[in-house]
């Protein structure tokens, strides 16, 4: 309700004019404050410095810059239509995922919460007051001519609106330490995030390769079936012109069942990935179109690593080994600011009017506010404790971060050894297999002459039944190697997508590597 001038005498204009420049002394006094809690730092925590091999001690090491846009697609290198469908289904409806990206959206927001209190924090309060009295004298007794008679009953109305303001003037950096930490646990989100989705990938190439090497190796035993069922109808045959025995007859049949007995484990296999990628991919069942009888094992050969040793430091667990450091960091700025005093500065603002009756007398604007000063005196070293303890969770953190790198390089090197020991293996299987088709022509021609008998037919063609499937087995290790490699780089790319909120913001947290 406005003040009306004729409420004022003009004595009272002097004491006003002078109370109404005293909030302007509060402002400067909050200027001096404010510039003050400014100057407050932020604890980056100690430098990070893990050193990495100079190059690969299984593989090459590239001097040329890395080409991140490939390895952001390097599952796209099999040139398998089916796979890639796989991996952008996975992407897009992944309840994995899903949960990682909920979770940086939560820790963002809270990170945009904890940088609001750098800034003033106003409230309001308001209040209507309605009062009726039902019975007895409403305001007393009133003289009228030497009598005393009880004032007439009214109903009486007031309000209050009130403002009240609070700061923190963060003279020590606990306000900006507790932003950083919020805003670098949003970071590790991201990461987790990001290691999430990189898993996801590798996750769905992975039991890709194990289908299609479980339905070679189903199309190997399914063929091996159907020559041990023409060799017995053949040994049938010649027991009937007496040329073979029974004792024949059993041994072909015994080797015809026991190429039979494989086929079980093998559509179990198939089964199983089937089911696996469905889940990877969010769907209640597995899509009909990954239905192959016989399939070649898609393996892609590695780009001849060449990436950079110091390429390890981008993996998404390591970046959030070291934003979880500066966190830590963060933590400790904020315990040992609780050490020192705590200033604020509150204000509040009060209107009061009557609703239903004339104005009330008196001043109706009320303006008070001033810093108030909170000193820890004695405490029985809790705040010290605590400091401590955050000091043991940093050096923590700092440990975490050094295993992370190392556990990144053996990794790296184990997949490279893993690739070049499967890309041996696969070289001498390939002679191996044609060497023992070779020797099963000549067994199998042999055999046909008489000139040689049942056994050795028999094992020559087993060995090289046995050598197909080694080949296979070699060649689905290798595939997953691959894998292993491109999971252990974190396969960087340059613009990646944490968030399918297209309205949370990307924390910036300044850290130092």
């Amino acid at each position: 309700m406005p003040v009306r001038a004729t409420a004022m005498r003009p004595k009272n204009l002097r004491p006003m004019m002078y109370r109404s420049f005293l909030p302007w002394r509060f402002v400067g006094l909050g200027a001096v404050l404010l510039s003050l809690g400014a100057c407050a730092s932020v604890n980056e925590g100690p430098a990070l410095n893990v050193p990495v091999p100079a190059k690969w001690s299984n593989g090459t090491t590239g001097s040329e810059p890395y080409r991140y846009a490939e390895a952001a697609s390097w599952w796209r290198q099999y040139r398998d239509p089916v796979l890639s469908g796989l991996i952008d289904k996975a992407l897009a409806n992944s309840p994995t995922l899903e949960q990682a990206l909920a979770r940086v959206d939560a820790a963002r927001a809270l990170a945009r919460s904890e940088g609001a209190r750098l800034l003033p924090e106003v409230d309001s309060a308001s209040n209507v007051n309605i009062e009726r009295r039902l019975s007895g004298s409403a305001e007393g007794l009133i003289q009228d001519g030497g009598t005393l008679e009880p004032r007439p009953r009214r109903t009486v109305g007031t309000f209050q609106i009130g403002f009240d303001s609070s700061y923190e003037v963060d003279l020590f950096g606990r306000v900006r330490n507790a932003i950083a930490s919020a805003q670098n646990s949003a970071a590790v989100a991201a990461e987790d995030a990001e290691t999430a989705r990189v898993t996801l990938i590798a996750e769905v190439v992975r039991t890709y390769v194990e289908l299609r090497a479980a339905e070679r190796r189903r199309g190997i035993i399914t063929n091996d079936i159907t020559a041990r069922q023409r060799l017995i109808q053949l040994v049938q045959g010649q027991k009937t012109a007496g040329l073979a025995g029974d004792f024949d007859v059993q041994r072909v049949i015994a080797t015809g069942e026991a190429s039979k007995a494989r086929l079980p484990t093998a559509t179990l296999a198939i089964r199983t990935a089937q089911h696996r990628l469905a889940t990877l991919t969010g769907q209640p069942a597995p899509d009909k179109a990954l239905v192959r009888s016989v399939s070649r094992v898609p393996i892609v050969r590695p780009p001849r690593p060449t990436f950079p040793a110091d390429l390890v430091r981008t993996r998404p667990e390591i970046r959030a080994a070291e934003r979880n450091v500066a966190r830590r960091a963060a933590d400790v700025g904020v315990a040992t600011a609780e050490l020192y005093p705590r200033l604020t500065l509150s204000g509040t603002l009060t209107i009061a009017g009557n609703v239903l009756a004339r104005p009330l007398s008196g001043q109706l604007v009320t303006v008070a506010g001033g810093p108030a000063l909170t000193i820890p005196l004695l405490d029985w070293g809790q705040r010290r404790a605590i400091v401590d303890a955050r000091d043991a969770d940093l050096r923590e953190a700092v440990a975490a971060y050094k295993g992370a790198v190392l556990s990144g390089v053996e990794e790296v090197e184990v997949s490279l050894a893993s690739i070049r020991s499967q890309n041996a293996r696969i070289a001498r299987l390939q002679s191996a297999v044609s060497a023992a088709f070779r020797a099963f022509e000549t067994a199998a021609t042999l055999y046909a002459q008489g000139l040689t008998g049942l056994t050795e037919r028999l094992t020559a063609e087993t060995e090289w039944r046995q050598a197909e499937l080694d080949l296979a087995e070699a060649r689905e290790a290798a595939g997953i190697a691959v894998v292993r490699l491109y999971k252990a780089i974190g396969a960087p790319v340059v613009d990646r997508p944490v968030s399918r909120n297209p309205g949370s913001n990307l924390v910036q947290a300044s850290t130092k590597s």
